[in-house]
């Protein structure tokens, strides 16, 4: 069998898969096959060790093509893949939070003088203070759990002013129309999601300005169709979060011993098991990359907390995922977590511990805007 076998095709390579210069990354690409005859990787000559071949490649381009010839007597054997090169990668973090509806509605009923009079907000804006912190509050549209079905346009543009002038750390984005029915977009057609993510920004630029609209990079429960990630793409969407294997979907899940695919945008076992060990992955055929996230904070015990981000930070694609749901900071919540606050302050202080810059996912590559915004 001829085939490369590192790096894989979408792979995101930074420094530590190889030399890294001003001039590009320079790295060993690996493969099987040659008994039979020389193989060239991307023209050059490979070095053959008896059962396979490797030659050294360097990367020059956000993203490049590799390509690896076979010449014997039954002919020309290729492959080529494509991967990304993350240059100049700093280790960083991104924390977006999902399902935001009850700080939107308590807000829009009490009118507050101040956003950060809410005690949500002032929390997050206290982890910012201490740490840095930035992050994307993912919204729907509806509010499932109040009597009277609060929705985004009830919202006053009053605090406008306010949003804007903290946008540099507090963002807001597109999440669902509502909570329910789970799965939102698991079998919806592009025109509902387009639809429904046009309604929702057209909301946060009304109410808190075009600075503060981002991308979103989770969309709830990590479903839709494939023939509707144009919908993503067309609204500058670059990088989605998912589960992918063994989703944990509630504080009471255990999960499954046998490997489920699931929660992650209906992508198949290879990829996905490759995003379970990698933690990411470039979809060159829908210009999306996808990622799994490392820590969500509602799921998880402080000690457990403090596990995860340890093996989170043994990777080498140097960029965290932390996350949570806003309704387990909220007292009336069924499901109301007392420590939710401790919890998310675990995930953040561990990760700037070890040296990780708050960024913006949805900012140029992964919070890397070495390749521009």
């Amino acid at each position: 069998m001829f085939d490369i076998t590192f790096p894989r095709n979408g792979a995101i390579l930074n420094h530590n898969y190889g030399h890294e210069t001003a001039d590009g990354l320079a790295i060993e690409v690996r493969g099987q096959g040659g008994v039979t005859g020389p193989v060239r990787v991307n023209g050059v000559l490979a070095d053959f060790d008896g059962t396979g071949f490797s030659a050294t490649v360097t990367l020059k381009e956000q993203f490049n093509t590799i390509t690896a010839e076979l010449e014997d007597s039954r002919g020309k054997t290729r492959r080529e893949i494509q991967v990304v090169w993350d240059k100049k990668s700093f280790p960083r973090y991104d924390f977006f939070i999902d399902d935001h509806s009850f700080f939107l509605t308590e807000i829009a009923r009490t009118r507050p003088a101040s956003l950060f009079d809410h005690f949500y907000l002032a929390f997050l804006r206290r982890m910012h203070q201490e740490y840095g912190t930035k992050f994307t509050l993912n919204l729907f549209y509806r509010n499932d759990h109040d009597a009277d079905k609060f929705t985004l346009d009830q919202f006053p543009d009053s605090y406008r002013s306010e949003w804007e002038s903290n946008a540099d750390w507090l963002r807001l984005a597109f999440h669902a129309y509502s909570e329910f029915p789970d799965r939102t977009y698991q079998n919806a057609t592009a025109e509902t999601l387009a639809r429904d993510m046009d309604l929702i920004e057209g909301e946060i630029r009304r109410f808190a300005g075009e600075q503060t609209l981002t991308p979103p990079v989770a969309l709830h429960w990590a479903m839709a169709r494939p023939e509707a990630f144009h919908v993503f793409t067309d609204r500058n969407v670059r990088a989605l979060e998912g589960q992918f294997i063994n989703p944990r979907t509630g504080i009471e899940d255990e999960g499954s011993p046998d490997l489920l695919c699931d929660v992650g945008y209906f992508l198949n076992l290879d990829d996905s098991r490759y995003l379970e060990k990698q933690g990411v992955l470039y979809d060159f055929k829908h210009r999306l990359a996808f990622f799994k996230g490392d820590c969500t904070a509602n799921l998880w015990t402080c000690p457990q907390i403090q596990d995860m981000v340890a093996h989170a930070a043994q990777s080498r694609r140097e960029f965290i995922s932390l996350a949570s749901h806003e309704q387990y900071s909220f007292p009336h919540y069924f499901n109301y977590l007392p420590d939710h606050s401790e919890r998310m302050e675990t995930a953040i202080r561990d990760v700037t511990e070890r040296g990780y810059a708050p960024v913006f996912f949805a900012q140029g590559f992964f919070g890397n805007t070495a390749w521009g915004e």
